[in-house]
């Protein structure tokens, strides 16, 4: 029977687990940009990663809940506990969005090309910007640095002022091709669930520093 300082250990390393599948779903969304084609085995493996972060949610919180009844944590561990469950929410929610891009891309695709070369840059763009601020996250995670969580803080703006773009380069495409309108609407989706993971890793990067610090930062994100 695993004590107190086994079991954080063990919980630890299923969330470092789950971060590193929700990265990779951010990773294959931008190789695929990047290709400017689909890949249907890559979509197979996002599919799969969404479906093991889910498995990684359920058993996670029935960890923590078990942790906390168990062995009623101090101060220092039960902060890290109740941090561990937004956190592992939120990288759900991120492994969703991951999925629902991929689907919108896939719909946007034509003759093996993407849409317009210049949308496909900017969407390249915000998705190796959001692959960024994911992977300085997991290092700040794993290495237990907090000061690189504060990168993370500047880099969200960079993601905002991406998907701006994009929507006025969509608004200048439609200008000129009507019929451009019907996959308009779902580039722009796509620019909007690529800056919410954005909004979303700045959770995940505040939740590290309430872990860390205590210090309840006030940034929250609106629903999808």
């Amino acid at each position: 029977m695993r004590n107190l300082n086994q079991t954080l250990d063990v919980i630890n390393e299923k969330t470092v687990e789950m971060i590193k599948k929700s990265i990779r779903g951010v990773e294959i969304i931008d190789i695929i940009l990047k290709k400017g084609e689909f890949d249907k085995s890559l979509y197979g493996e996002s599919k799969l990663l969404e479906e093991d972060c889910d498995d990684l949610e359920l058993v996670l919180d029935e960890m923590v809940v078990e942790t906390i009844a168990r062995f009623q944590p101090a101060a220092g561990d039960l902060r890290y506990l109740v941090g561990v469950l937004q956190i592992v929410t939120d990288l759900e929610r991120i492994s969703d969005l991951n999925t629902g891009i991929l689907k919108l891309i896939k719909r946007s695709v034509r003759d093996e090309n993407m849409i317009n070369d210049k949308v496909l840059k900017i969407l390249s763009e915000m998705s190796g910007k959001v692959l960024k601020i994911f992977r300085t996250f997991e290092l700040a995670f794993i290495e237990k640095k907090i000061e690189n969580t504060y990168f993370v803080f500047g880099l969200d703006d960079e993601v905002d002022e991406l998907r701006d773009n994009c929507i006025r380069e969509v608004e200048e495409i439609v200008k000129e091709d009507i019929n451009f309108i019907s996959k308009a609407s779902k580039v722009i989706v796509v620019a909007q669930k690529f800056e919410r993971i954005a909004d979303i890793i700045q959770n995940l990067s505040e939740n590290y520093v309430y872990i860390r610090k205590g210090d309840v930062l006030k940034h929250q994100t609106m629903g999808e």
